[in-house]
């Protein structure tokens, strides 16, 4: 299910349901601040119905940029979609289309543009070969990681599927003389007004699709605005509805994860497993198979995350016209589900189970090869 169709299941229960009930109270945001703050978070802003309600920061936090790691991811995945509304690619085409020497592979023959984008595509997470220290151009490096399962069998989380999309969008535009990073200033950095204070990049200058951008909590705001209302920003339309719902189709394999966004649909569903992401993805071997998964089960199902290392995270409920922006710090005590159940306490949300964490967070020390 798209996102208009999510937007408008929820509009409906909003209608039905007391305004006290159906948005967030004063209370709740008050709770939920009060567990971040006690549980490894710095900051906090909730923006609903166009009205900034909440915005505080804490424990040494101010307010400057911050690396908001795989938050980045996002941004390409909406970059996608515009570029299949410009008939620049298209999702189901498959890679091996533009990376020609992926023709005579098996596995890698098979891969489509979206299995790239949802993490299906059976390559190999690449977090050696691409967050290493070495000299490569890490883009072009990507195209080189062997894909050790058949597409579509698994979910490896790592940045080797966004960096061969790159690969992809550099030599579709290079005819346009445009590079990836450029073509994204274009169509999403520039028109939304959004302010990136700094890029990690490689030793060649290409920007770190997968963890590159450092901002404010205030200017990611932006981005999910852009997306609660559909694709406008401004009276601009930066790109249609039903393109943008593209992002929100979680995968069997996945439910919780579509086109470089978590999704929290699968919450309604009575088998729904709640999982705790950074911990799975700290892992040794990281889980493939996330059949089931949902964000929080006290959360509506129509919340989606752009979601970073160390508990960056923009969560948006379209419905509500709600987005939440928070800030962590490394640790390991803040949970999603736990925070989601404390948000919506007040919202007519079924309550969860809190749950046990397994293990500390590591991804940090994953990008010691990229520049400072």
């Amino acid at each position: 299910m798209g996102l208009r169709a999510f937007s408008l299941l929820a509009t409906l229960v909003v209608c039905t349901c007391a305004d006290s009930q159906a948005q967030l109270s004063s209370e709740s945001i008050s709770a939920a601040q009060k567990y971040s703050a006690t549980h490894n978070g710095r900051g906090m802003i909730v923006k609903e119905r166009g009205q900034v309600r909440f915005e505080k920061y804490y424990n040494g936090y101010s307010g400057e940029p911050l690396h908001i790691y795989s938050g980045t991811k996002s941004f390409f995945g909406v970059l996608a979609v515009i570029a299949q509304e410009e008939r620049l690619l298209d999702l189901d085409e498959p890679a091996a289309k533009t990376l020609t020497e992926w023709q005579s592979d098996p596995r890698k023959s098979r891969i489509t543009i979206r299995d790239l984008l949802n993490f299906t595509s059976g390559l190999e997470s690449g977090f050696e070969e691409i967050y290493g220290r070495s000299s490569e151009d890490k883009i072009t490096r990507a195209v080189s990681i062997p894909a050790t399962r058949d597409r579509g069998q698994s979910f490896v989380y790592g940045p080797s599927h966004l960096n061969a999309f790159c690969e992809i969008l550099r030599r579709k535009l290079r005819k346009k003389g445009i590079s990836y990073d450029d073509y994204l200033k274009r169509k999403l950095i520039q028109p939304l007004g959004i302010q990136i204070s700094r890029w990690r990049e490689d030793n060649h200058g290409n920007p770190v699709p997968s963890a590159g951008m450092y901002m404010t909590g205030k200017t990611w705001l932006k981005f999910g605005e852009m997306i609660n209302a559909g694709g406008t920003w401004n009276g601009r339309r930066i790109v249609k509805a039903e393109s943008l719902s593209e992002c929100f189709r979680g995968t069997e394999i996945n439910p919780a994860y579509g086109l470089c966004f978590w999704l929290n649909h699968y919450a309604a569903q009575s088998n729904a497993r709640e999982v705790d992401v950074e911990e799975d993805l700290e892992l040794d071997p990281m889980p493939e198979d996330w059949r089931g998964a949902c964000l929080s089960k006290g959360a509506p199902p129509e919340l989606i995350c752009s979601l970073g290392s160390t508990f960056q995270r923009m969560y948006l409920v379209p419905s509500m016209d709600l987005i939440v922006i928070h800030h962590g710090k490394p640790g390991h005590e803040f949970r999603d589900f736990d925070f989601l159940r404390i948000l919506f306490a007040d919202a007519g949300m079924p309550v969860s189970e809190p749950q046990k964490r397994k293990t500390k967070p590591i991804f940090p020390k994953l990008f010691k090869g990229l520049k400072k």
